[in-house]
């Protein structure tokens, strides 16, 4: 347990952790007695299956409440480009640990649990070309030190080797993020920082690993406030969304930070323009995010955004808790960065901040926490853990006690009272006639649901197959677009599904992102030979092999110096190249535009396995939706259908995905950008001067200089050269088709996991009915009670039964009573 955490929690926290408890415990005392009363009057052939399912249950409440008493707070940090989010880290632990630089130094995870006791472990990674070991009671500055090594090792190594797995480390660290913001937590709580990787190396097959698994994660996002580019603003937004994509799940357990706020100090209308900032920035975050991630449109709305300076909220950190040389450190960092932050009290502090005391630095720190807005957000950082913990925390809880006991006993408890209600001779016989009209009545009910579910994912294949029979290839791709959004809309728009409007808009949305991925990088590219600049700064290319973009940028570049470039480049021209060096530059101009589409291929296509790679992640999360959605439906029917028979059809047991069986490998990518050249022969018109004797000449027999025209054969190389435009218009219609490639292969894999769970249903249902037939035999061998015991002894029991699966589905619905 940490001890710096072991305080009281607010009562809205607390009483959500404690009414999950109680509900539980509530649950087992119910069972207990239960299991008790019934025992008396079973025969001793009930008592194993009565001995493993009480043996269940306390193991499952045992954990239960170990967990709940136990939890795990995981703080993951992310953020876009220059944003401080390194710095913000440290910030939260309160002094420098992890290594900051202007250029990218986020290559590996860092993850920081908390612990009173220091030390650092650099796990052994494959091909590791840096120290790896463990160290303990190690100093702040001995952890910076390596983790900086270690990382510009790996950044330098991975130059020469793009397989290198990316270092991973662990710091124990008792960071002030606990005691400074006076976090209230459950007693026991663990809490950790996840310090995640810049965009370049989120993709890293390690940093992969440790990402998925931040979807249980609270998640810092910081932004770059200081960016005044507008194209560069533009970019940061889109990386908001990207970070976004990355972490996965709802925006709602996101905070958004717009970092290095303090930038706005210095305008004369301040603090105005900080207001204006926040304003606009804010809305602009929400509607980018809107836009582009339509499943959380209700949740964006709520999504919090909070201003932060974390460097001086570190320096003032730093002054208060660290040694005396790192207080000095930070006292001149403060006095030479921050003067703007603490003028208020500048004048009352001698020039030395060697002369400080100890007195006017307390008022220092107070002064930077203060401005830099430090104490607001640790207010509001307690209120986002307040309003999402629970619950992202709780569910997984009584997901576990449910499968290890929960559902188990509500099942017995319920069939096996209700088998004993049957087992007479006369209502075995009835009984098991029923049993019949209920496997044909839920048989039916689950077929007609599935052709609910797949009808519009069959008709989007039918249309599919229908449009790659049309003759033209434009048409092919139009019409099998149109195909898949009318399907979708159909199940949208379904009375079944139509509460799930924004929760499927990635089944459609998935295509306009690759679109948009695509599309971003050719107009990066266009820009770049029609303004004469190389403009590929953003945030699609941020994720690919460096070395790849260089190049495509060499060969932009190359292309600017030939003369490809604004107004030629705009426009087009005729090349007649005549001479040696006329026809070497046409054949220059020739090959670079051909290697230039060469590099867009390498890029684009490793572009794309990013994008695919989130856009599989959005289209499972919608099918989980879409899942849990058609088993709560089914599951409701299955029950009117058969209420005593306690059929559960729980969304965690039937909607994991396969996500690599969707195979986008091989699908080509081939762009064109070269052009024809041709030999060209013309008759050229030549003046040439003679002398001849002319006749009107009086003195013909002196010659005269006379002008002649004679015609000459000529020879050369001849080429359309294209403009940009063109060349544009041809790259897009090649995506398109990219994009209809990966259409062929998503609404097969759809319907292959729609199959797959209508396979688990049946075998479900089929198993529950079968037990309860089992169970039904067993009652009629072994008790076959008659109407007047059946009335005194097995009717309460059989509504205890039921007050047991009533307070399972209590236990289930605590988190969404608390919503409400």
């Amino acid at each position: 347990m940490n001890p710096a955490i072991g305080v009281q929690m607010p009562i809205e926290t607390d009483s959500i952790f404690f009414e999950v408890e109680k509900t539980a415990k509530f649950l087992g005392k119910l069972w207990e007695n239960f299991q008790e009363e019934i025992s008396r009057h079973l025969p001793e052939s009930y008592q194993k299956e009565i001995n493993e399912l009480t043996d269940k249950l306390e193991t499952a409440l045992t954990e239960l409440i170990f967990e709940l008493n136990n939890p795990v707070l995981t703080l993951a940090t992310t953020g876009t480009t220059s944003s401080g989010k390194s710095t913000l880290v440290n910030f939260l632990c309160g002094d420098e640990i992890v290594p900051v630089a202007v250029s990218e130094m986020s290559a590996g995870t860092v993850t920081i649990e908390y612990s009173e006791k220091k030390s650092l472990i650099i796990a052994q990674t494959p091909g590791a070309l840096w120290e790896c070991g463990v160290w303990e009671n190690i100093t702040n500055e001995e952890i910076y030190i390596r983790l900086d090594k270690t990382m510009k090792s790996y950044l330098d190594s991975r130059e020469s080797n793009l397989n290198i797995a990316c270092p991973q480390s662990i710091i124990k660290y008792p960071f002030s993020l606990v005691k400074e913001s006076k976090l209230t937590l459950p007693r026991g709580t663990k809490v950790k920082i996840l310090d995640l990787p810049g965009l370049a190396h989120v993709g890293d097959e390690g940093n992969a690993s440790i990402i998925r698994q931040c979807r249980d994660a609270l998640c810092l996002v910081t932004y770059n406030s200081a960016e005044t580019d507008k194209n560069r603003i533009n970019n940061l937004l889109r990386e908001v969304v990207e970070q976004v994509k990355d972490l996965g799940g709802s925006p709602a357990r996101m905070l958004f930070i717009l970092n290095r706020i303090d930038v706005f100090r210095s305008d004369r209308s301040w603090p105005d323009s900080e207001n204006r900032f926040v304003e606009s920035t804010t809305l602009s975050i929400k509607n980018e995010l809107q836009d582009r991630l339509k499943e959380y449109r209700k949740d964006i709305d709520k999504i919090e955004v909070i201003k932060l300076s974390s460097w001086p909220a570190l320096l003032g950190l730093q002054i208060r808790n660290g040694s005396p040389e790192v207080q000095l450190e930070a006292c001149k960092r403060a006095d030479n960065n921050f003067n703007g932050l603490i003028e208020n009290i500048l004048e009352d502090l001698p020039r030395n901040v060697q002369k400080w005391s100890s007195f006017e630095r307390e008022r220092v720190t107070e002064e930077l926490l203060n401005n830099s807005y430090a104490k607001v957000f640790y207010r509001r950082l307690q209120e986002h853990i307040d309003s999402n913990f629970p619950y992202l925390v709780i569910p997984q809880i009584i997901s576990k006690f449910n499968k290890l006991a929960g559902y188990a006993i509500s099942e017995w408890s319920r069939q096996t009272t209700t088998a004993i209600l049957n087992s007479s001779e006369q209502e075995y016989q009835k009984e098991c006639e029923n049993i019949e009209l209920i496997r044909n009545s839920i048989h039916e009910f689950l077929e007609v649901s599935a052709d609910e579910l797949q009808k519009p994912f069959r008709k989007a294949e039918q249309g599919l197959k229908k449009s790659l029979t049309v003759d033209n290839e434009s048409e092919t791709g139009r019409d099998a677009i149109y195909y898949l959004e009318s399907a979708i809309t159909d199940l949208r728009t379904s009375i079944t599904y139509s509460s799930l409007q924004d929760e499927t808009a990635p089944l459609i949305e998935w295509r306009r992102e690759i679109g948009k991925a695509i599309d971003t990088i050719l107009e990066g590219v266009a820009e770049s030979l029609e303004t004469g600049r190389i403009e590929l700064d953003n945030p699609y290319l941020t994720r690919v092999n460096y070395l790849q973009v260089n190049l495509l940028g060499k060969t932009l570049s190359k292309l600017i110096e030939l003369g490809y470039a604004q107004e030629k480049a705009k426009v087009g021209w005729d090349f007649i190249a005549t001479s040696e060096s006329e026809k070497k530059k046409l054949k220059d101009i020739n090959e670079t535009l051909n290697e230039l589409a060469i590099h867009l291929n390498i890029v684009i296509k490793e572009t794309l396995q990013k994008v695919i790679s989130q856009e599989e992640k959005r289209i499972a999360t919608a099918l989980e939706a879409l899942f849990a959605k058609h088993l709560e439906i089914i599951q409701t029917g299955a029950n009117e259908i058969a209420p005593n028979l306690s059929i559960k059809f729980p969304a965690s047991d039937f909607t994991s995905f396969s996500l690599q069986s969707i195979d986008f490998l091989d699908i080509d990518i081939d762009f064109q950008a070269g052009f024809v050249i041709t030999q060209k022969v013309w008759n050229e018109e030549v003046d040439v001067y003679v002398e001849k004797r002319v006749w009107w000449n009086f003195l013909w027999l002196i010659p005269t200089t006379v002008k002649e025209t004679i015609y000459t054969t000529r020879n050369g190389d001849n080429a359309q050269i294209p403009k940009v435009e063109t060349l544009l218009s041809g790259w897009i219609y090649q995506g398109k088709d990219v994009q209809l490639k990966i259409l062929q292969k998503v609404v097969p894999w759809i319907l292959e996991m729609i199959n797959d769970l209508q396979d688990k249903i049946n075998k479900n249902q089929t198993e529950v009915i079968d037990r309860y037939q089992s169970r039904l035999d067993k009652a009629r061998d072994e008790i076959a009670t008659d109407f007047e015991r059946k009335q005194y002894l097995w009717q309460p029991l059989y509504e205890k039964s039921i007050d047991l699966s009533n307070e399972l589905e209590q236990l289930e619905n605590v988190l969404k009573l608390t919503r409400e």
